[in-house]
Order: C-alpha cells, then structure tokens, then sequence
C-alpha cells in the first residue's frame, strides 16, 4: 500500500511539474499555441502522421534487432504494435511504470521465459538511442564550429557532449570487450558493489550483445535515421508557422540536444521539459528570443499522442490481457 502511495504521489509530482512548466511558458509569452493554427490543415497533418509513425517504426526496428540478435524471432509487425503500445503507456502511465516495461512485459507473454531479454534488450535499446542522440549533436557542432565557438554557451554545451561521448563510448566497450569479460575485470568490482548479484547479472545480460557488434552499428545507424525524421518533422512544423529564418542546420542541433533534456523521467513523456530545453536551445543558437523551440516540440508531442492512440486500440485487443500492475513487478 505505502509502495503504491509513493508512486501516485511521484506520477502527480512530475504531472504537476510538466503543467507547471507549459503554464509559465504560456503565461510569459513563449509558447504561443496559435502558431499551431498553421498547422490544422489536412495535408500538413497527414503528413505529420505518417512521420512519426515512420519514426516509431524506426524506433521498434532498432529494438527488434537487438532481440533478434538473442536468438528469438522477432517479428516486425509484432514489435511495432508493442512498441506502440509502449509509446501509449509513456503518456498514459508516467512515473514507476512506464512504457518501456509495459512492452517488455507484454514481449515476456509472446515469447515466455524471455524475462532477461526483454529488460536487458529495452535498457541497452535506450542506451545506444541516447548514445546516437550524442553522436548526432556532436557531429553537427563540429560541422558548424565557426558558430559554436564564438558562443561561450554553445561552446561549454559542445565540451560537455565530447565528454559524454567519450564516457559513453568507454563504458560500452568496456561493457562489450570480449577480453575484459574474459580477465573478469570488471567481475572483480562489481563484486565489490552492494547488491553485486542483480550487478552482474546486468552486466553478463549486455555483455552479450557485444557478441554482435555489426547488429550495434544496426542500431545505432537506425537510431540516427530516426533522429533525422523526428528532426524532418521539427523543421516542417517550424516552417508551416512561419519561422522561415531559421536555417535546417539549426534543428539538427537543437533537436538531439532537446531530446535528450525530454528523456530524462521528472515529466510525462517529456512535456513540459522538452518546451523549456527547446526554447533555451534556439534562443541560444540562434542569438534571439523566439517561440519557434516551444512550438515544434509541443506539435510533435501532440502528434506523438495521436499515434500512440493506436497503441492504445491494439492494447485492448490483445490476447489474454490481464492487470497492467504485472508489469510493474518487472520495473
């Protein structure tokens, strides 16, 4: 009981957090929700739709590899509707369950005794999704250098993204190293740490998927591609209001360091968050102040809703569905 209190409590802290940051971005003026008036036409919408599902889709292929590379047979149409069925739960159900273990725990009812796999296959999943977030942002601040270091922020946001990528990329080969496994060096410290046996049983879990470096550089590949059309999508909604200034290079900079900031877990899916990282992130890029931040990211998370509804309509049509606190034995 005290369990379930703390965790309705923390989902109504973060939905209060997220309402309150649209608030004072409406309030002060920062998102101006009638610039989305632009984008009510049908052929705008349409084609923002089909974007996110080809994003989604995406986003359940890199999955999929990651399971196939375990040796289960996956299939492409199966992943994709608990992917977004996962994609509904991170709206639906923020907090302690989230979308993430609802799919992993309805992949365990498809292909028993996979428990391993499933959790092990969704956390490595967003590791190298944010690991491709890092490389993106880093390839583009260096693409675009000249600008980058003449702005004091931009240029300690680029040093703080090389840093993240050389930690990132250390930790992963010495997570995947064939011959660290072997020697048990990291075996000897984990066994060191408290809780040293779910430890392990993480790392020997990852290590596996090291077996399969051409499948990392599958994901990882898929991850950037999806990233690109999440950024089409920014760049569309950005031009269909009005903000033509602004030049293409700018949201492939902007948007991989924006979603990073929206995959942190203090709100809903991100909202809230992403409206506030989005806004201080053009402004600074762009050396002005301009609503251009708020309004991409809420239409994106707006059409991200919509499509996850059919998350929702395959949810209750699956077979055998039993009480989604299940799933929270797996979190």
């Amino acid at each position: 009981m005290i369990k379930k209190t703390k965790k309705i409590a923390a989902q109504l802290i973060k939905i209060l957090f997220a309402a309150g940051i649209i608030y004072w971005l409406v309030q002060s003026g920062k998102l101006n929700f009638s610039a989305l008036r632009n984008l009510l036409n049908p052929g705008i919408m349409a084609l923002a739709a089909g974007i996110v599902l080809v994003n989604f889709f995406l986003a359940s292929e890199r999955w999929r590899v990651l399971v196939k590379s375990q040796g289960i047979p996956a299939k492409a149409w199966s992943s994709f509707k608990l992917t977004l069925i996962g994609q509904f739960f991170n709206f639906a159900m923020p907090g302690g369950v989230g979308g993430d273990v609802i799919k992993a725990f309805y992949f365990t009812r498809e292909f028993p005794g996979t428990k391993v796999v499933a959790a092990t296959s969704v956390l490595i999943d967003r590791v190298l999704g944010l690991y491709a977030m890092i490389l993106l942002a880093m390839m583009v601040m260096i693409y675009d250098f000249a600008h980058v270091s003449h702005v004091s922020t931009l240029l300690n946001l680029f040093y703080f993204i090389v840093a993240l990528f050389v930690v990132f990329s250390v930790a992963l080969g010495l997570v995947f190293s064939t011959k660290i496994y072997d020697r048990q060096v990291l075996k000897r410290v984990i066994n060191k740490l408290p809780l040293s046996e779910k430890f392990m049983k993480i790392y020997e879990s990852l290590h596996l998927y090291g077996n399969h470096i051409p499948r990392i550089i599958q994901v990882i590949v898929l991850s950037l591609i999806a990233q690109t059309t999440a950024i089409l999508f920014l760049y569309m909604v950005g031009v269909a209001s009005g903000f033509t200034d602004i030049p293409a290079k700018t949201y492939f900079l902007v948007a991989p360091l924006g979603f990073m900031a929206t995959a942190i877990p203090i709100s809903p899916a991100g909202v809230g968050v992403g409206q506030a990282a989005f806004y201080f992130l053009f402004n600074v890029y762009t050396g002005k102040s301009t609503d251009v931040g708020p309004t991409t990211i809420t239409a994106f998370q707006v059409c991200s809703f919509v499509v996850s509804l059919l998350g929702a309509f395959f949810y209750m049509r699956y077979k055998r569905p039993k009480d989604i606190s299940e799933a929270s034995d797996m979190a």
